[in-house]
């Protein structure tokens, strides 16, 4: 597994990259949460047989904290900056939580580039934070680990401060590229998924190509509480590609 740093700008951006890039296989990107960074995508890029890059955004990680922007536009430009440094070319996204809402947006301007997009327990929305959202994250802890070893507090200001909320559903039907959407169905989790049966509905209604995966044991952290499955469908979603590529 490679780890190295790319620049973006004045902002530099740590990327973990494993496995290489093939014409039978597209490559996948990954990317993460709100606070999750590269590091949190190893099972990932230690279990695929294919080419797999992850990355740290602005404020995360390994990577740089610039004083300001965290608008959409300026995580959408740290993707461009690893998509263009790593060459991916046909290749998959995957997006996780707020993560997702990334990845829907970066997919609608670069569906044409791309073979294939997994979405992971997001509503179709970029939301704006709201009060108290820098305490909440600053003085939460997950699976034993304080949020802010993972992401700096300025980030978190800076998120409250230029983010603003982009309502996607209206677009959905935009997207002409393979979706699979995975959700998490255990109400009882610790921390349970917010997509109702209406959100799922307006993704299988509006997307041409959508497939819902459910997990029945997870809450919202799907990649934590069923692993496995996890990474086998993801497996799963880019064997596909790469027979439908291979049968064109």
């Amino acid at each position: 597994m490679k780890s190295y740093f790319i620049a973006n700008g004045t902002v530099n951006l740590h990327v973990l990259e494993n496995g290489e890039k093939t014409d039978n296989s597209p490559s996948l990107l990954v990317i993460g949460g709100l606070w999750e960074p590269a590091e949190r995508a190893i099972p990932i890029l230690s279990e695929l047989s294919s080419h797999t890059v992850a990355f740290s955004f602005r404020g995360r990680g390994l990577s740089s904290t610039p004083e300001n922007g965290y608008d959409l536009d300026d995580h959408l430009s740290d993707i461009e900056a690893v998509v263009k440094s790593c060459g991916l070319k046909d290749y998959c996204v995957l997006g996780f939580s707020r993560g997702a809402s990334y990845a829907l947006s970066w997919s609608l301007k670069e569906q044409n580039n791309m073979s294939g997009l997994i979405l992971v327990d997001q509503p179709p929305l970029h939301t704006k934070p709201g009060e108290g959202y820098v305490d909440f994250w600053s003085n939460l802890v997950y699976l034993g680990v304080p949020i802010l070893n993972f992401m700096r507090k300025s980030a978190l200001k800076g998120l409250e401060r230029e983010a603003v909320q982009v309502d996607f559903s209206s677009r959905l039907k935009e997207l002409n590229l393979p979706v699979t959407f995975f959700v998490g169905k255990n109400k009882s989790s610790i921390i349970p998924s917010d997509i109702t049966e209406e959100i799922l509905h307006s993704y299988q209604t509006s997307i041409p190509d959508c497939k819902i995966i459910e997990f029945l044991e997870s809450g919202h952290m799907i990649p934590d509480e069923e692993q496995k499955k996890y990474l086998d469908e993801i497996q799963i979603f880019i064997k596909k590609l790469a027979i439908d590529h291979n049968t064109i």
